[in-house]
């Protein structure tokens, strides 16, 4: 525990050398990301199941578009278009019973920055499913028309870790939780998938400050 509050605070360290070496905003740009995510279902289950947390099998990418908002501030809109998958265990009183949902889609996320840190919402098109999921264990697989349209929460950090006039290296840290019921046809139980990610991206600056 003791070492990783010193990798936070290295980080941060980081950062505020870096945002403070270049004290105004950063300039319009755009990049790859690539993040490691894991995921819990975050709403109540049935009796004789429990919620339980997993690493995704696969990781998210995508880009990220940055539109300053200010110039001397740190002050910005983080716009990201990535293939985003949610994972999460079902396990069942039965251990031959236990399951992996999966769930994966196109989202499109407009996130306000300030100095590192993001807050925002992200909204997702379902590409597929594969899950079993109370009251009645039915199982979804590859009916994508039983997966809603999602509607997440996100609160995180996009760290500066190094930057130079080409662009900037970050790393990304961020929490999401679904405020949308998971399944269209679900009234009882319907999942409410809550994730952390971590992972990196690199902003090319398409225009000079």
């Amino acid at each position: 525990m003791k070492n990783i509050f010193i990798y936070i605070l290295v980080l941060f360290i980081s950062a505020n050398y870096v945002l403070a070496q270049h004290s105004e905003n950063f300039p319009f740009g755009v990049g790859p990301f690539v993040t490691l995510k894991g995921g819990v279902n975050a709403a109540s289950v049935p009796s004789g199941i429990k919620n339980d947390f997993t690493i995704n099998g696969l990781p998210d990418f995508g880009a990220t578009g940055y539109i300053p908002l200010t110039e001397k501030s740190h002050l910005g809109l983080a716009v990201d278009l990535a293939y985003s998958s949610y994972f999460y265990d079902n396990k069942h009183t039965n251990a031959s019973d236990n399951w992996t949902s999966q769930a994966s889609y196109i989202t499109l996320g407009p996130n306000l920055y300030v100095s590192g840190f993001i807050i925002g919402l992200n909204f997702g098109l379902p590409l597929s499913i594969k899950a079993k999921l109370p009251p009645y264990y039915y199982n979804f697989d590859n009916k994508t028309s039983d997966l809603a349209f999602m509607v997440e929460v996100r609160l995180g950090g996009m760290i500066p870790l190094y930057y130079n006039e080409f662009g900037r290296l970050t790393l990304i840290i961020q929490g999401g939780y679904f405020l949308t019921g998971q399944m269209t046809n679900l009234t009882n139980y319907n999942p409410h998938p809550a994730s952390g990610s971590i992972g990196i991206g690199y902003i090319f600056n398409l225009q000079q400050n």
